[in-house]
């Protein structure tokens, strides 16, 4: 009944908001599944602040799971509400002063891309994956270098090879030269996965440079 479902509902945002950052974890590990059972109107008005209010946790235990959940409710959610209502809070993560938040942004990108569609890939999620890609720490940057491939050919395909080549490929490049050999070995497994994408002569122009 519609009674039982909003007790449900406060139930869970008080878990949420507990003081004890072990319940909030707990808490922020399901939002995803959570939001998956609840009806569109409620996933706005109930469980986006939930999310926000997560990702803002001072505990990054907390912030990294709400990240998990971002993939969940995007894909749930029309694209206009995904620009206003989690681009904002996607943002703030890809900038999270921890390592761990961002590097679980990194290995959900992907997913995130898929969830979010094009146009949101285009404005906001290749500005994103390029400072991916440059973050001060080794396990994010290569995170982000496996994820190189897959994430251009995601990409839509009338911009694909206009992307790649000036927005991805010069982040590539500088990869190549990273100072961690955990970096370049992630980048290498995928690298050549880029072929097919480029076609014959982008590859023996840009990437048989690189190897």
């Amino acid at each position: 009944s519609a009674a039982v479902k909003a007790e449900l509902r406060n139930n869970f945002r008080q878990l949420c908001q507990d003081e004890t950052p072990m319940v909030r974890r707990a808490a922020a590990g399901k939002l995803g599944e959570f939001a998956k059972v609840v009806e569109l109107e409620y996933l706005k008005s109930d469980l986006i602040p939930m999310f926000v209010q997560m990702a803002q946790d001072d505990q990054d235990s907390v912030r990294l799971l709400a990240v998990e959940a971002c993939v969940s409710i995007a894909q749930l959610l029309p694209q206009d509400d995904v620009e206003h209502s989690v681009m904002p809070t996607l943002r703030q993560c890809v900038n999270d002063s921890s390592w761990r938040v961002r590097y679980m942004v990194a290995e959900k990108f992907t997913g995130l891309q898929k969830a979010v569609g094009p146009e949101i890939t285009k404005t906001d999620l290749v500005p994103a994956f390029q400072y991916l890609l440059k973050d001060t720490e080794a396990e994010v940057r290569a995170s982000a270098a496996t994820k190189v491939t897959e994430f251009c050919a995601n990409l839509e395909k009338s911009s694909q090879e206009q992307i790649i080549m000036t927005s991805i490929l010069p982040y590539v490049k500088e990869l190549v030269a990273d100072p961690n050999q955990h970096v370049k070995s992630a980048l290498a497994s995928v690298i050549m996965g880029l072929s097919p994408i480029l076609g014959r002569n982008n590859t023996i122009e840009q990437l048989q440079q690189m190897l």
